[in-house]
């Protein structure tokens, strides 16, 4: 029956198969996979990482999944694309079954109750989500059986049409018309924009030159090097002034809490239970997928560094992730704050100097021989190089007081370690980032994020200063997959982002 009901409103292979939308403005749509994605958008529970597809609510799509619909849409070869495209079609349904049954479980009773009336079960929510998952295996295998019978034209067609009609990313909704609408303002914020790029490269150098006096220490309490995510687990070294003019616990790591309802009333970072929330990519780069690890941690709030400081807002953080070539030895490593702002890198001695032999030194204006002029969008920078040590034994990442910006990265950290001064030292743990999306709170779950992708009540004074740009919150802390970088010309997730923004030579 579910097979059915899906050839009949969902197939996105059949010929002259009409397609439903699957979250419509006005009445609840009478077929349960639609329903789902309604109610969730609804009451504001949609991961907004997890983009939809007007053709067909069992599919959604990742910043890594669009990547490989591009290149299934691509690929010229009839039997190389069918394969892609069962392999995208294959994540993409699971994603939609994993994002979906986080979705449910973050429902308010009441639309539970109203789905499971749909679905003719009970309102458990495992039996929603079981419900929903039992019809999208149906819907991908009726779909992967017309992968295989449809023209290599047609299913050409049929993937550009998913593409097509993708929901946008949050950052994306509305964009032109909060430029429109404040186009006055658009010249004074462009000035500025270009005022802060004017510095940008004396910050680099100062980054890379900063002194480390005295710092705080977190150390992973557990040394797992089974895991790469442990192997490479940063220790976390935060310049720790003798005296500030804010509390010191908003430059010490913690857990993230949730205090209210189910509706949130407050995100709160806990530095009694310091803890780095984890999750892997892949970086695309000349043809090949290369691992990526991602660190993400959470402070309680950015202080005001100056008077009237744009940037100072509650609930502040960093992340690190550090792209592995195929020994599983660090090439890059990128950090930024989890706005998307302060994004840079730092990138290996030996494809540093790889690229110097290759490019025959830096192009006019930058410092590497890696770094690439853009056209018609902000460069990425690289911040400074590093060495990997045949007996290199953590990272070591050095981030600035208050401002919790990374300015430096080892793969030696004794060395680094033993010439700092060393105010106090803890440990913390590692956590699934997906957890985030599952916190505690009245009684329920719900994330720390709003269905926009930003931080619940983090807002920062530059958000408004920055919206003729265009620019969605600017400043204010959000969900990955939904980061932008570079005044928000490049996605933070991309996996082309390094590859299309710096001058790589040949990977070996």
């Amino acid at each position: 029956m579910s097979q059915t009901v899906h050839q009949r409103a969902f197939c996105i292979f059949s010929l002259g198969c009409l397609t439903i939308p699957i979250v419509l403005a006005g009445c609840v749509p009478a077929q349960y996979g639609p329903a789902v994605a309604y109610y969730a958008e609804k009451t504001a529970v949609t991961n907004p990482d997890a983009r939809h597809t007007a053709t067909s609510p069992f599919y959604r799509f990742n910043a890594a999944i669009l990547s490989d619909l591009d290149d299934a849409i691509a690929c010229p070869d009839a039997q190389t694309q069918s394969k892609l495209a069962t392999s995208v079609l294959q994540s993409a349904n699971e994603l939609s079954r994993t994002a979906t049954a986080n979705e449910i479980k973050r429902m308010p009773d009441q639309a539970c109750q109203k789905l499971a009336s749909i679905a003719n079960v009970s309102a458990d929510r495992l039996k929603l989500a079981n419900h929903f998952a039992l019809i999208a295996r149906a819907a991908l295998e009726s779909d992967l059986q017309e992968v295989n019978q449809v023209s290599p034209s047609e299913l050409r067609s049929k993937l550009v049409n998913i593409r097509k009609r993708l929901a946008v990313l949050p950052d994306d909704k509305n964009r032109l018309t909060r430029q429109l609408l404040y186009a006055w303002a658009a010249p004074m914020t462009a000035l500025g924009i270009a005022r802060e790029e004017s510095h940008l490269a004396d910050k680099c150098i100062a980054k890379a030159e900063k002194k480390f006096d005295r710092i705080a220490l977190w150390r992973p309490k557990r040394l797992d090097e089974a895991s790469l995510i442990g192997k490479y687990a940063p220790i976390i070294g935060v310049e720790w002034p003798a005296q500030r003019t804010y509390d010191a616990n908003l430059d010490r790591i913690g857990g993230v809490r949730l205090i209210g309802t189910n509706q949130i009333d407050k995100v709160s970072i806990d530095p009694a239970d310091p803890t780095v929330y984890t999750y892997l990519t892949n970086a695309k780069i000349q043809g090949q997928k290369f691992k990526q690890l991602n660190y993400v941690w959470w402070l309680d709030e950015r202080p005001e560094m100056v008077k009237d400081d744009p940037a100072s807002g509650h609930i502040d953080g960093s992340m690190l992730r550090i792209t592995l070539d195929a020994n599983d030895r660090p090439l890059f490593v990128e950090s930024s704050l989890n706005c998307g702002c302060a994004h840079e890198v730092f990138v290996s001695n030996h494809i540093e100097s790889a690229a110097q032999k290759a490019f025959g030194g830096a192009v006019k204006g930058k410092r590497f021989a890696v770094e690439k002029n853009l056209t018609g969008k902000h460069d990425v920078v690289v911040i400074n190089t590093f060495d990997l040590e045949s007996q290199a034994d953590r990272t070591l990442v050095l981030l600035s007081a208050g401002y919790h910006e990374v300015c430096q990265v080892s793969f030696n950290s004794s060395k680094w370690s033993d010439a700092l001064a060393i105010a106090e030292e803890t440990t913390y743990q590692l956590a699934d980032y997906d957890s985030l999306d599952a916190l505690p709170v009245g009684g329920g779950i719900a994330s720390m994020f709003g269905s926009d992708g930003l931080v619940h009540h983090a807002g920062r004074p530059e958000g408004y200063m920055l919206v003729p740009s265009g620019i969605l919150s600017a400043g204010q802390p959000r969900k990955r997959g939904t980061q932008r970088i570079r005044w928000d010309d490049h996605l933070h997730d991309d996996p082309h982002l390094l590859e299309n923004t710096l001058r790589i030579p040949k990977l070996d």
